[in-house]
Parts: C-alpha cells; sequence; structure tokens
C-alpha cells in the first residue's frame, strides 16, 4: 500500500502548480485567435506533464506566481479612472493683513471660511497690555475648488488693509496617476499570493510565501497613505493668514511763530527760570559745606585767635629782656 500512495502526495502539489501555471496561459491568449483550439490541446497535453512534475521546492510557487504577474504585461496594466484622469494640483496661499481692531478682523475672517466650508486648523494670537488682541495667526483649510474666491475674499476683508498676499500651485496629477496604478497591481498581486498560501501544504512553502505576503502587504500600506495624503492635499487648500495691529500714527506738531514781544518775553522767561534753575542747583550743591563750615568755622577761628594772641605776647616778652 505505501508505494501507491507515495505517487499521490507527489501528484497533488504538481497538479496545483500547473493548474495556476494553466490558467494564467489562458487568460493570457483569450483575446487571440484559435483560442479554441490551443486550449483543448494544452488540456490534452497537461497528463504527461503532470505525471513526470516533481514535487515543488521551498517558494517554488511563490516564485512561479511571481515569474505569472510579471510575465503577463498586458494584464498587469492599469487603465486609471476618470476620476484620476482630472488635474490635481495642491493649492497653497499666504496673505497679510494690519487692522486697527485685530479681533474684529479674525471674526471676518472666520466667516469667510464658513462661507467656503472651510476649516481654521491653527492659530496664534497675542495681546497688548490691555488684553486686545494685537497680532494673530491663521491656517486656513479651503476645497480647492474655491480657492480662488477665497483668496480675493481674504484679501478684501472689512477694516483691513492689504499688505501682501501670494499663492502657488504644485501639479500632482502623474504622481497621483503612478501611486494608484502600484496601488491597485499591488492588491491584486497580493490576492494571487494569498491564492498560493491557502494552497500551501509543506512548513516552508508556507513560510516563503507568508514572508512574500508581509512584505507585500507593508509596500501596499505605505502606498495607501501615501495616496491617501495626495487625495487630502489636493481636495484641501491651504491658507495663511497673518493679521497685525496698525501702529499708531504720530501727527506733528504745527511750527509756532517765535517772533514779536510776547516771543521775546516768552524767551526772557524761559531765561529766567533756567538761571534761578541753575542758582537753586549751585546753592544746593553749596549746602552741605556751608552747614560744615558753619559748625567747625567759629571754634576753629577761635583756636587760630588765641594761638596768634600767644605768639605776640611771647615776642613782646623777648624784646626787652635783648635790650
Amino acid at each position: 500500500m505505501t508505494p501507491s500512495r507515495a505517487p499521490k502526495r507527489t501528484l497533488l502539489p504538481g497538479l496545483a502548480l500547473l493548474s495556476v501555471l494553466l490558467a494564467g496561459a489562458l487568460a493570457g491568449c483569450s483575446g487571440s485567435d484559435g483560442a479554441g483550439g490551443g486550449g483543448d490541446s494544452g488540456a490534452a497535453g497537461s497528463a504527461p506533464v503532470a505525471a513526470e512534475a516533481p514535487a515543488p521546492a521551498d517558494g517554488v510557487r511563490a516564485n512561479a506566481d511571481l515569474a505569472q504577474s510579471y510575465g503577463a504585461g498586458a494584464r498587469n496594466r492599469v487603465e486609471p479612472g476618470p476620476e484620476v484622469m482630472s488635474r490635481a494640483v495642491i493649492r497653497k496661499g499666504d496673505v497679510e493683513l494690519r487692522a486697527d481692531d485685530v479681533g474684529k478682523a479674525q471674526f471676518d475672517v472666520r466667516r469667510v471660511v464658513g462661507r467656503y466650508a472651510g476649516e481654521v486648523t491653527e492659530e496664534k494670537t497675542t495681546t497688548d497690555d490691555d488684553g486686545k488682541p494685537a497680532y494673530t495667526n491663521m491656517v486656513l483649510r479651503i476645497p480647492t475648488e474655491s480657492f480662488g474666491d477665497a483668496m480675493a475674499d481674504l484679501q478684501g476683508t472689512e477694516g483691513t488693509e492689504l499688505v501682501s498676499a501670494n499663492s502657488s500651485e504644485d501639479d500632482v496629477t502623474t504622481k497621483l496617476i503612478d501611486t494608484q496604478s502600484r496601488l491597485a497591481a499591488q492588491k491584486r498581486s497580493i490576492a494571487r499570493i494569498t491564492v498560493l498560501f491557502d494552497r500551501a501544504q509543506s512548513i516552508r512553502d508556507i513560510m516563503a510565501i507568508e514572508s512574500e505576503l508581509s512584505q507585500r502587504q507593508a509596500d501596499l500600506d505605505s502606498l495607501e497613505r501615501q495616496a491617501a495624503y495626495l487625495r487630502g492635499q489636493t481636495s484641501m487648500s491651504t491658507i495663511t493668514v497673518s493679521i497685525d495691529e496698525t501702529p499708531a500714527r504720530v501727527v506733528p506738531k504745527a511750527e509756532e511763530d517765535r517772533s514779536g514781544f510776547f516771543a521775546g518775553l516768552s524767551a526772557g522767561w524761559d531765561a529766567l527760570a533756567a538761571f534761578a534753575v541753575g542758582l537753586a542747583t549751585l546753592l544746593g550743591a553749596l549746602l552741605p559745606w556751608l552747614v560744615v563750615l558753619g559748625i567747625l568755622g567759629p571754634p576753629a577761628y577761635l583756636l587760630v585767635r588765641a594761638i596768634r594772641r600767644r605768639i605776640s605776647a611771647g615776642r613782646s616778652a623777648r624784646t626787652p629782656s635783648a635790650a
């Protein structure tokens, strides 16, 4: 009984592999003339090949599937849908304004955002000493089809002065088409490898196919994130609005007439006031010294006078004896 069962175990994996290869060949040749005859001859000649096919080695099923997927070039091409063929553009804008009332200008900008069904994703505001908004920076997300109208409305915000405005466009149509084409091809490849994984019987085949399947799944996740990012950037445009408080204007004083009697009187009074201020300053500086001299001056004077008297008395006493 043992010799009769061994060929069946060898035959089953070979038949599975052959059926996958045969299905790929039939699908690739379905558009040619005489497809029916080729299909019959291939089916007739399949039995001897299956009988002689050895058991597949490690990873043969995965490699056969890869060869089939890359060999059928016409079948692997992805035709992008109508939504992909439309122009995909990333639009960005920057608007700088000045306003006497920054808080009111913020409110008006929010009204523009609501008018076009947008949103404010970022907002930074600084206030003055009185707690009133003095500067704000807002990041807006506006639907791309309303980008031009929103830019025009923001530049003409009531009660503001336009300082600068600029916009930019980045066409990513080809990049989005390429990403979606690779995404579709990756999904089909994973589906084929999953079929092989379900039919695998040995542990080595399962490990080889599972490793390839994990790598392709990681590539699929990366492509999906790239496609989602591009769709989000092209569907919603970004506008940065900054509003600064208008600086206070300094009004120069009118020149006054500096001639005539009153002008001379004013100049003389100013000079007298300046002299009085200078004299008071001088007296203030000398006052401490005058106080010290008033305290120490009389004793010093008396002491000097007493010394002089003694010197005079001594001289007068020596004068008669010398005679």
